[in-house]
């Protein structure tokens, strides 16, 4: 098997959809592909959407968390969903990863060295990031192939957008290989004001992968611990994801 394409799924704000399209996206993948979701986020929403946080924190079981601090292996560290899909889940002491690292020489490339280990097993790797400019972050970023924004349409995204352009742009000094994919938009509805949203990022030269309409689907989809086509297979969203997954591969193909 070659190494597995690595995608770090990123935005510096809360609240836009990005844990549920990342799992929404790795069911997707899943349907042909080896993927490795990893939750880089202490509000381990990923892992929520496929298990249960709280019973990952009562259990005591390893977490990203001793991937980071105590030099844990992921294998050691992975939760098999299905035959193609592992998760390393995530908990709230993520948190302390900034202070528990803050000595530690290479601190970026911890993420990354514990990658190298297991690349070769997965087709895909997809992190879902934090929306804080942490040391996880700057690690997912430091370990990634591509980086996929994701946003919801709002008056101040192009702004977070640019911002954001600026952290990956720094990460490139110590990753070099690291593309910006594009974009995901979410909560998107059919006003003059997203329209219009719309063709001022298109005019910035971003390429959008993907858009994803506001819909109550999708909230009720993650309810269920379900991707959108497996809750509702004939639902418009679950065929805009799909849809997204495939321009991705596209990206990554070129």
């Amino acid at each position: 098997m070659t190494k597995a394409k690595t995608i770090a799924n990123i935005m510096q704000k809360g609240g836009v959809g990005k844990s549920t399209s990342s799992k929404n996206e790795i069911e997707e993948l899943g349907k042909k592909f080896k993927v490795l979701g990893i939750d880089n986020d202490q509000n381990a929403d990923l892992t929520d959407s496929f298990t249960s946080k709280k019973v990952v924190e009562r259990s005591g079981a390893k977490t990203l968390y001793d991937v980071y601090t105590k030099g844990a292996s992921i294998r050691d560290v992975r939760m098999s969903i299905t035959d193609n899909i592992d998760i390393v889940p995530s908990s709230i002491m993520l948190a302390n990863v900034d202070i528990e690292l803050s000595s530690k020489m290479s601190r970026e490339f911890v993420l990354k060295k514990a990658i190298d280990e297991i690349k070769e097993e997965y087709d895909y790797i997809i992190i879902d990031c934090s929306p804080s400019l942490s040391i996880t972050t700057i690690n997912a970023l430091a370990a990634s192939d591509g980086a996929i924004y994701i946003t919801q349409l709002e008056y101040f995204a192009k702004q977070a957008l640019e911002q954001l352009e600026k952290t990956v742009n720094l990460v490139k000094e110590i990753n070099p290989n690291l593309e910006t994919l594009g974009l995901l938009l979410t909560m998107s509805d059919s006003t003059n004001h997203v329209k219009d949203m719309i063709e001022e990022l298109k005019e910035s030269d971003y390429r959008i992968l993907g858009q994803i309409d506001r819909a109550t689907v999708v909230r009720d989809s993650i309810m269920a611990k379900q991707a959108v086509f497996q809750y509702d297979p004939s639902h418009k969203v679950a065929k805009q994801y799909h849809d997204f997954v495939n321009n991705m591969i596209k990206e990554l193909e070129k």
